[in-house]
């Protein structure tokens, strides 16, 4: 589970406080009446770092329902004061909204009187300091949480602790028990990326191959992650599958302006090798993939589910499809598949002209793709209480609060596709462990 930085000892009533032009002018009640237990804070992910939040509206909306269905709480011009016990030393960053005062030893080491959104600070502290923070509130949102910084930078940091999986990858990899993978990696999120990679080959199956693309996309430091951590794993240049395109008559595919998704499905369909499995990077595998390997040997394309979309994928693609009425492929999502592909790459390569993929999401123009042309064969959708779309279905406990390490839903697969806030890379530091651990010894 996630180490919290700090607990909360004691919380007083709220207070009122004077306020002159939206500012906080008289003095902290330090003394102020406690109230009978402390309220407790939540994991949130805040601008890429994972915070230990309280959410103080929340705290006192108790259980106020207005008709407007809004969340109340606000308490408007008071503050409060709340006593922390720090757990670990090191940097504490926290935010605040509004501005707040923290003592210890009952010396002032932070003062901030201002009426602002979120705002970031840092103070030194060591294990076991007990912290009195008196914070206050002018309107709307009023949020307090901290989260203790690594003394490394993120790069090393992610380094160091993925690192230590690493042997344990390459040993699965050399007996390979399922076909190559595939990954298109847009790059913004390596520690994520890794992450999921790893997932699969600890958690789920050992592939032949672990094949790479879009390295167009990725920093210097993403790629110096890569080096790190996916020695094995073969690296296609962008350059390379865009002459491979081009080469099968799809130049126009090829095109720099063309969305990431186009790139994605001609190295899925244009590539060695045709028996694969892709995998986004944005999958966590929990669980190993024995039910999706079974179902391979028997079906050309197996698939996680999404939502139906039959009526909207036939709308851009129905003429590739003659198989069985209604769409039994209308729920492909291309997040976890594997395809045993034996069609010519130069048709399929001219089939991917025939809709321009420009007006479209990549869901309907991909996705639809795969359903309509895959959808005339032998398929298998996979059971979706097992191959989890968080997007559809929600996820209990949320990103950072759901039991990776005993996973009591028994999710194979995580796929948290269509999500703005999708796991950070701090978040994936901080889930590692649990997920990595979970079939290895």
């Amino acid at each position: 589970m996630l180490e919290k930085p700090f607990d909360i000892l004691t919380c007083s009533w709220p207070r009122a406080v004077t306020v002159a032009e939206c500012r906080w002018v008289s003095e902290p009640e330090w003394d102020a009446p406690l109230m009978p237990s402390a309220p407790q804070p939540r994991w949130c992910d805040y601008n890429g770092q994972t915070c230990w939040m309280i959410n103080w509206r929340e705290v006192f909306s108790s259980d106020l329902v207005p008709w407007h269905g809004c969340l109340t709480g606000e308490m408007r011009g008071f503050h409060v004061v709340f006593r922390v016990r720090v757990n670990r030393s090191g940097r504490l960053s926290f935010w605040d909204d509004d501005g707040s005062f923290i003592r210890r030893n009952g010396a002032l080491i932070h003062a901030d009187r201002e009426a602002h959104q979120l705002m970031r600070h840092e103070i030194e502290v060591s294990a076991g300091d007990q912290l009195e923070i008196a914070q206050w509130q002018l309107n709307n949102d009023w949020m307090w949480g901290a989260q203790l910084i690594p003394t490394r930078d993120a790069a090393a940091e992610a380094t160091l602790l993925l690192s230590r999986y690493l042997e344990k990858v390459e040993h699965r990899l050399r007996e390979p028990n399922g076909p190559a993978l595939k990954s298109f990696i847009e790059g913004y999120a390596p520690a994520r990326t890794v992450l999921c990679l790893y997932s699969m080959i600890l958690n789920g199956y050992s592939p032949a191959r672990v094949i790479l693309y879009g390295e167009h996309q990725w920093s210097d430091e993403g790629r110096r992650l890569f080096d790190a951590l996916l020695p094995f794993a073969e690296v296609v240049p962008t350059v390379q599958l865009r002459e491979r395109i081009a080469q099968l008559g799809g130049a126009w595919l090829a095109e720099p302006d063309r969305p990431w998704f186009v790139l994605k499905a001609c190295a899925a369909l244009l590539c060695e090798p045709t028996e694969f499995c892709l995998m986004d990077d944005d999958v966590f595998i929990l669980e190993p993939l024995d039910e999706a390997l079974r179902a391979f040997e028997s079906c050309n394309f197996v698939y996680m589910p999404d939502a139906e979309y039959g009526i909207y994928y036939r709308n851009l693609w129905g003429h590739l499809y003659q198989g069985a009425e209604p769409m039994l492929t209308g729920r492909t999502n291309t997040g976890l598949f594997l395809l045993r592909n034996a069609h010519d790459p130069r048709r399929l390569a001219t089939e991917l002209l025939d809709v321009n993929p420009h007006p479209h999401s990549a869901c309907m123009w991909e996705q639809g793709y795969f359903a309509c042309r895959f959808g005339n064969e032998k398929t298998c959708e996979l059971p979706r209480e097992r191959y989890f779309y968080p997007y559809c279905d929600g996820l209990p406990g949320g990103i950072l609060h759901y039991d990776y390490a005993r996973n009591p839903c028994g999710f194979v697969s995580l796929h948290f596709g269509g999500l703005i806030n999708k796991p950070t890379d701090s978040v994936a530091l901080v889930l590692a462990p649990e997920i990595l651990s979970r079939h290895t010894s």
